[in-house]
């Protein structure tokens, strides 16, 4: 026994730090791409639905920079005792023909085309950190944090078995995620209070990147239908449900786009198998398909409230081309997207912003675009007209929003680094063929990677991406890298050594450094980058998580004044956050009408006057954002309705800059008309209600801007005009505010004129309630 203890110490082998160092930069990578897809405000942990996720992301891709920083500073110190110690790079040498390393390139071009467009961007701030949680994956903060995921799986899964269990982390989180939906889609969700929708959403918040997941999830899923385990008939069973799970989702997920997606992974799928496979593996890849497929069919019949979602979408795939529609609002379908891309291709011609900016800061738009996190802001200034207020913060086609954002630069970078992912999956498929190696545990890793890289990017073309699949999506990029090496490796390693090459000569690209001079870059980089990153997640993170997680501990106080008491401290802590600062506002626009209603103007001003200075400080941040400008109108508006006349002048820039800002929507050009007539600049109010009611044909009738020309007209003393037109206004939109609007300066009119009938008719009618909201 001793003597055996002894052999075991004697083989042990010790453990290095740069080894551990490798081991935890592993394990926090598949931690990230764990808590990407399933991490989220499950049993209201925090108010934010979509935090756990980012904050998890940004806290283990920032360790892993951290650690492999330092780890360069430990393998620098290491080499002082070398004799050739110098740091010697050379691209060209290093990339060779190899279309894998040209990728890598392509992704260095895309990430320094996002650090350009941020520091070009118009807001800066918001670039870095990004505008509204809702819209993760698209802030440089985010998409740096994800590019580490890239790079770590590219760089350091080097060994079979690191890809697969890359592999089981995608097949694992999809089976839970699928599962989750299924259990939404029959009715039960006491973990997140999402049962009920039309189309479950699982972890994910949004239905289309969850469906945009199960592409990744189920071609890895089947690749594993022949990996040999112990029990093999067990583990064809467990796999065969599964994958059943996975296909119930995407099928319930309705999303028409990740169908096609779904369809052309598994065409991939196949195509590969046929290429590298016998017969005898193609038919049982093709029946554990198929059986799930069957389960799938039984899940899907059993009876639930929502009926059967996936026909329903299935059979309206041929609808969804349709785009024979005179309205431009944008719809489902691929005239909705049709309707997005024709308007973000104008985009790219004048690169609009709402701001007047530095000649030189446009001369570089089509290079670096318009920002990060910024199309939102462009959008309205080149959509077509919309009869919704629904701000479009996406392309709808992950190359057209790089394109938007980060200019040519960034689009040829994404391009470079896609295209050669295809042409690195081309060459090992053919590569495996010629070999002969049939499915061995590399050719099933092939089967688990490439086609569910090769579905994710058909998904990217009509879908909307967010960090919760972006950042499997990038491990599945960089995975692609890595097979790539390891297949070329073992090939090699089987054909006749070559004959040595002569040393080649260094290129224009070589770079050469002392070791010390390496040495000392890299620990201030190590330095610099762990101070940053910790005043980064402390001052951003974990400072939004505390506002979050203590709102949604309020969410259940007892009083309403507790419950104010709540609000007030979340917003003190996040005021940049606009979903907590906007709805506080406008609980004290409410309360500050009510107060000033109810006899007691001074408290109503007070509560007024805090709500504004609230949007002011946010403003001062973004002053692009839609519901603050909404939300300082309305303080304006009825700060001058007060009796405040001081503020008219505010209102008639504020209305101005808000009309031309957003020209695609007719409520807000036909609101501006309203607020400028309000303030005498009866002509501009003209002016304006015009343009709204130009854009009819294509949205819908406005009665707030038939209501506003008609008010400018009778002010400006041009009556039976005014008659005309207000009386066009009651017609268009029976019972919505302009109508009322328009009655009431009717009765006045007439009332003046002493037609006591007309008077007392349009007194009854513009003292009604609204009942229509346009």
């Amino acid at each position: 026994m001793q003597a055996r203890s002894r052999n075991r110490t004697k083989n042990a082998r010790t453990v290095t730090l740069d080894e551990r160092i490798d081991q935890a930069i592993f394990w926090l990578t598949i931690s990230a791409l764990v808590v990407a897809p399933l991490a989220f405000s499950f049993y209201q942990i925090v108010s934010v639905f979509n935090e756990l996720k980012v904050v998890g992301v940004h806290l283990t891709t920032g360790l892993i920079a951290i650690l492999w920083l330092w780890q360069l500073v430990l393998r620098r110190v290491n080499q002082r005792s070398a004799q050739d110690n110098e740091f010697k790079w050379d691209l060209i040498n290093w990339a060779g023909r190899s279309p894998a390393r040209w990728a890598l390139v392509g992704a260095a071009i895309w990430v320094f085309a996002q650090l350009a467009s941020t520091l070009l961007s118009p807001l800066p701030v918001i670039s870095f950190y990004g505008g509204d949680e809702a819209r993760s994956g698209y802030n440089l903060y985010d998409s740096l944090s994800i590019t580490v995921i890239f790079l770590s799986v590219a760089l350091r899964f080097r060994t079979l078995r690191h890809l697969e269990l890359l592999a089981y982390t995608l097949v694992i989180t999809g089976a839970i995620a699928a599962a989750y939906a299924i259990a939404q889609h029959f009715g039960w969700d006491d973990i997140g209070g999402n049962a009920g929708r039309t189309r479950p959403i699982a972890s994910f918040g949004n239905t289309l990147n969850f469906a945009g997941y199960m592409v990744m999830s189920i071609p890895a899923t089947l690749a594993l239908a022949y990996k040999k385990f112990n029990r093999e008939w067990l583990s064809v069973v467990i796999i065969t449900g599964v994958l059943s799970l996975q296909v119930t989702g995407i099928w319930i997920a309705g999303g028409r786009g990740s169908y096609v997606a779904g369809i052309t992974s598994l065409v991939t799928f196949f195509a590969i198998s046929l290429a590298i496979g016998n017969k005898k593996q193609n038919i049982r890849y093709l029946g554990v398909l198929l059986a799930a497929a069957l389960i799938t069919a039984f899940i899907v019949a059993l009876p639930s409230n929502l009926g059967d979602i996936g026909l329903s979408r299935a059979r309206s795939l041929g609808s969804a081309f349709e785009v024979g529609s005179a309205s431009t609002n944008i719809e489902a379908g691929l005239a909705g997207r049709l309707n997005i891309w024709s308007s973000t291709l104008r985009l790219t011609t004048g690169w609009d912003l709402p701001i007047d900016e530095p000649m030189v800061n446009t001369a570089l738009r089509p290079l670096f675009g318009i920002g990060q996190d910024m199309y939102v802001y462009a959008f309205p200034l080149i959509g077509n007209p919309q009869s919704r207020l629904a701000l479009v913060d996406h392309t709808h086609n992950y190359e057209l929003m790089v394109l938007v954002e980060q200019g040519f630069v960034g689009l040829f970078g994404f391009m470079m680094l896609t295209v050669l992912l295809g042409v690195a999956t081309f060459a090992i498929a053919r590569r495996f063929r010629r070999a002969g190696r049939g499915l061995d545990a590399t050719g099933i890793l092939l089967l688990a990677i490439l086609p569910a890289t090769i579905g994710k990017l058909a998904d990217l073309q009509t879908g909307v991406a967010r960090i919760s699949d972006l950042a499997m999506m990038l491990a599945l990029f960089g995975a692609t890298i890595a097979i790539y090496e390891i297949a070329n490796r073992q090939l090699r390693s089987s054909e006749p050594e070559p004959a040595p090459e002569k040393a080649k000569p260094g290129s224009a690209t070589a770079l050469t450094a002392s070791n010390q001079t390496a040495l000392v870059a890299v620990l201030v980089a190590a330095v610099l980058f762990t101070a940053i990153f910790a005043t980064l997640f402390v001052g951003w993170d974990v400072r939004r998580l505390s506002a979050s997680r203590t709102l949604a501990l309020g969410f259940d106080a007892e009083t309403k004044f507790e419950r104010a008491q709540v609000w007030d401290e979340v917003q003190k802590k996040a005021p940049e956050r606009e979903s907590f600062t906007f709805s506080l506002f406008e609980q004290y626009l409410e309360v500050a009408k009510q107060q000033h209603d109810g006899g007691n103007p001074e408290e109503g001003l007070r509560l007024l006057m805090i709500g504004r200075e609230m949007l002011l400080e946010y403003e001062s941040r973004d002053p692009f954002e839609l519901d603050t400008q909404i939300g300082l109108s309305k303080t304006t508006s009825t700060l001058t309705a007060w009796g405040y006349n001081e503020y008219a002048q505010e209102l008639a820039d504020r209305a101005l800059r808000t009309a031309d800002s957003h020209p695609a929507y007719p409520t807000i050009v036909g609101t501006s008309a309203t607020a400028l007539t309000s303030v005498g600049l009866h002509e501009l109010a003209i002016e304006y209600a015009d343009k709204a009611i130009a854009m009819e044909a294509t949205t819908q009738p406005w009665s707030k801007a038939w209501y506003a020309k008609g008010r400018a007209l009778y002010e400006l003393g041009r009556e039976e005009e005014a008659i005309q037109t207000l009386i066009t206004a009651t017609e268009k939109q029976p019972g919505a505010e302009g109508a009322l609007l328009a009655h009431q300066v009717l009765a006045q009119i007439y009332e003046a004129r002493g037609n006591n009938e007309l008077f007392e008719y349009h007194k009854e009618k513009g003292g009604g309630t609204v009942t229509y909201l346009e």
